[in-house]
């Protein structure tokens, strides 16, 4: 979509947002709008697109701290942002069902496409079909192949429940060969079994060794940097989390999970709703 569409679209929802609203919205997307190259969250304007008119159903602006959230009804969207001297981006069309709710961040760059791609932090879906069960099914037995092997740390729901906490970093503050020193922001966090693990913070960024972070198989951190959206998963509910993952090295990564620039490991998250 180019930046004179995306423009139309946004003059298009001024109309349609106000009938979407009267029909009762359904389908909830929220989320972060961030600077692609920094990490920093951006205002700007993000909207759901209808894919076979180009023309926006409903527009919000994020806040300062980079913050949207969009309602409309069921159907396929795709999510654009747009931002004065940024390149507009738009994802590939996803189905939302009634009752869907789909929380992301969203990058955009200032010179062309972004490096990273829209991350998907939370997906909840009331009614599932049986596709989805089936794609949920598989990706838990993937967890329950993992565990079986021994390699890595693997903690269910029955595990986290016994630990008698609330959040997942004061749940990681208890993992063998992970340390926490604040457990509300993950770029506190390392893994002790390296020698390159400590972070530090330099006036060009992160000299040290990365740590990875994902949801529901979908990786969430900017590599060689901290965001704000990936930082504050520390303070993410126990509650709203199915099992834990932790790979502490390069000798413990799965092949899922293993890329170049995470030889200090990662944590992988399986919410409670995940896709």
């Amino acid at each position: 979509m180019s930046f004179r569409m995306i423009q139309r679209a946004v003059a298009t929802a001024l109309i349609l947002s106000g009938v979407a609203a009267a029909a009762g919205a359904q389908v909830t997307v929220k989320g972060v709008l961030y600077d692609d190259a920094t990490g920093s969250p951006l205002q700007g304007t993000v909207m759901l697109v209808d894919p076979a008119s180009d023309a926006a159903v409903t527009h919000v602006s994020a806040d300062s701290l980079g913050r949207f959230a969009l309602q409309a009804g069921r159907g396929t969207y795709q999510i654009a942002a747009v931002r004065p001297g940024y390149t507009s981006v738009l994802s590939a069309p996803v189905q939302l069902a009634d009752g869907e709710r789909l929380t992301i961040r969203v990058p955009i760059a200032q010179s062309g496409d972004p490096q990273h791609r829209i991350g998907v932090v939370e997906h909840y879906r009331p009614d599932v079909s049986t596709p989805r069960l089936n794609a949920r099914a598989a990706l838990m037995q993937g967890f329950e192949n993992r565990k079986a092997t021994g390699t890595g740390l693997h903690y269910d729901r029955s595990d986290l429940e016994k630990a008698n906490v609330r959040t997942l970093g004061e749940f990681l503050e208890n993992v063998p060969g992970l340390r926490v020193v604040d457990p509300g922001s993950t770029s506190s966090m390392n893994m002790m079994r390296s020698a390159a693990t400590s972070f530090v913070n330099t006036a060009q960024g992160i000299t040290a060794c990365h740590v990875g972070w994902f949801i529901d198989g979908h990786r969430m951190d900017l590599p060689g940097r901290i965001d704000p959206v990936t930082d504050g998963l520390g303070s993410m509910s126990l509650d709203a989390i199915e099992a834990v993952e932790v790979f502490r090295g390069l000798s413990e990564m799965p092949s899922e999970f293993a890329e170049p620039d995470l030889r200090c490991g990662a944590v992988a998250i399986w919410t409670r709703h995940g896709n």
